[in-house]
C-alpha cells in the first residue's frame, strides 16, 4: 500500500471523509428529493440538529486524536496503517450498517436525516483535516 508523510496523511484522509461524506449527502438528497414539504423540513432540520450533536461530540474528538497520531508519525505511514484496529473494526462496522439500513423496511424520511447529518458532520470535520494540512 502507498505510504504518505504525515502531511499527506492528513490530506488523505481528510479527502477520504469527504468520498464518505459525499456518499452519505448524495444518498440523503435522493430520498429528500421524494419527500413532502413538511417531512422535508422536518427532516433537513433533525439532519442538522443531528449532524451538530455528532461533530461536536464525536467526529470532532475523532479528527483531533487523529490528526495529533498522525502528526507524531516520523516515518512514512499508509492510509490503512494509521488507523488502530478498533477504528478499522468501526469503519467496517458503520458501512455494514449503512447497508442494512439502506435495505431494510425503515422508511426513507426515517432515514434521511441520519444520513444528512452524519455526512454533514463529516463534511464539517475535513476542514479541520484542511487546516492542519495547510498548518
Amino acid at each position: 500500500m502507498l505510504k504518505l508523510h504525515s502531511k499527506q496523511l492528513i490530506l488523505a484522509t481528510g479527502l477520504l471523509w469527504v468520498v464518505a461524506s459525499y456518499m452519505l449527502l448524495s444518498r440523503a438528497y435522493i430520498w429528500a428529493r421524494e419527500l413532502e414539504s413538511i417531512y422535508l423540513w422536518l427532516g433537513v432540520v433533525m439532519g442538522l440538529v443531528f449532524g451538530f450533536i455528532k461533530s461536536k461530540f464525536i467526529f470532532i474528538k475523532l479528527t483531533q486524536k487523529n490528526i495529533t497520531r498522525i502528526n507524531s508519525f516520523n516515518s512514512k505511514v499508509s492510509l490503512w496503517e494509521f488507523h488502530l484496529n478498533k477504528d478499522k473494526l468501526l469503519i467496517v462496522l458503520m458501512i455494514g450498517i449503512g447497508v442494512v439500513l439502506r435495505h431494510s423496511f425503515i422508511p426513507k424520511w426515517v432515514l434521511m436525516p441520519i444520513y444528512l447529518g452524519i455526512g454533514l458532520a463529516m463534511f464539517y470535520v475535513v476542514i479541520l483535516y484542511i487546516k492542519a494540512y495547510f498548518k
